[in-house]
């Protein structure tokens, strides 16, 4: 089995959803703790529109008292404009604006930075070359653009960080295939056959594994009075109230994978495997496709199970750690 060291300097590349939010609390504390460095995050269209990813991701880092990371748009839309683009961009599972639509306020954006995402990965990891982990926690076009974009982009990442896929043919948006990477099979293709590093791939089937409760997401972390958890009980209601797909379990895959990264021992069976996207079939459009003959070098760690325990831990530390930080703000 493979295993999982906690990076020190991250990017974050996210289409900010309701499960992008609690990924980036579990992030930022360990950031204002000063056990991780945030050096950026970036935003791709994804879960809604890259302007409404850039909002939530500026009020997610307000109610955490970390205004002083730089956000970055990225891309606006998948590298191809096909049905299935088409068909994630109307889910609208959390809501057409991404937080449930339940804000009726602009978010202050005006710490944007002027410089596109993909310029900026590539930058930061050329100044810092081996040391810089990504996490990805939306579809990959940002990260694809900027393998197309720049040869030593790959060499220069430390390794990623991926939710996203699946491992047994089982998904959320299709029945075959995962939302991320059916948004955007190209670019998850061009990561998975361009990948030289580490690469630690948390599928949606392992997601599904959740142990962790409603009744202790309400009971337990809901009663946590703290700006962030306000907001997040706000976004989750707001989406509740509008969506009929409901889990028995509570299930936020991007969180759990920043669980992983705070906290690697979180993460169970991992195994490496050769992993590829299907990007052509009629029914298994953005379905990963597993190499069991092993005829191909491996280029994914595919993760394949998790402790719920461990990660209420790390989750409900988070939160008093930001609790603590006086810059918090409450959003209305």
């Amino acid at each position: 089995m493979r295993k999982i060291k906690a990076p020190k300097s991250i990017i974050v590349d996210c289409d900010a959803g309701l499960d992008d939010a609690l990924a980036l609390i579990i992030l930022l504390a360990g950031h204002a703790a000063r056990e991780i460095e945030i050096k950026v995050v970036t935003c791709v269209n994804g879960n809604t529109n890259v302007d409404n990813v850039v909002k939530n991701v500026f009020r997610t880092l307000d109610v955490c008292g970390c205004q002083e990371i730089p956000v970055y748009r990225g891309a606006y839309s998948s590298l191809l404009n096909t049905p299935n683009a088409k068909e994630t961009a109307s889910e609208e599972y959390h809501g057409s604006d991404g937080f449930g639509d339940v804000y009726n306020d602009q978010p202050d954006i005006s710490r944007l930075q002027k410089e596109h995402a993909v310029c900026a990965l590539h930058r930061i990891t050329s100044e810092d070359p081996g040391n810089v982990s990504l996490i990805c926690l939306g579809p990959l076009t940002n990260i694809a653009m900027a393998i197309k974009m720049y040869p030593e982009f790959m060499s220069n990442a430390k390794e990623f960080f991926v939710m996203g896929g699946n491992s047994t043919g089982q998904g959320n948006i299709t029945s075959q295939a995962e939302f991320n990477f059916y948004a955007d099979p190209e670019s998850a293709h061009i990561v998975l056959n361009n990948n030289t590093k580490p690469l630690w791939l948390l599928p949606w089937e392992t997601c599904l594994k959740s142990q962790v409760t409603h009744d202790w997401r309400k009971d337990v972390l809901g009663k946590i009075s703290v700006p962030c958890v306000l907001m997040l009980n706000k976004i989750e209601d707001g989406r509740r109230a509008r969506v009929k797909k409901h889990f028995v379990r509570y299930i936020v895959c991007d969180a759990f994978l920043a669980g992983i990264v705070r906290l690697p021992n979180m993460a169970k069976g991992v195994v490496s495997w050769h992993a590829d996207v299907e990007l052509s079939g009629h029914k298994t459009r953005g379905q990963v496709v597993l190499d069991h003959l092993l005829s191909n070098k491996p280029n994914v760690n595919l993760i394949n199970d998790f402790d719920s325990e461990m990660f209420k831990e790390v989750l409900v530390n988070a939160v008093y750690s930001i609790k603590e930080n006086r810059c918090a703000k409450v959003i209305e």
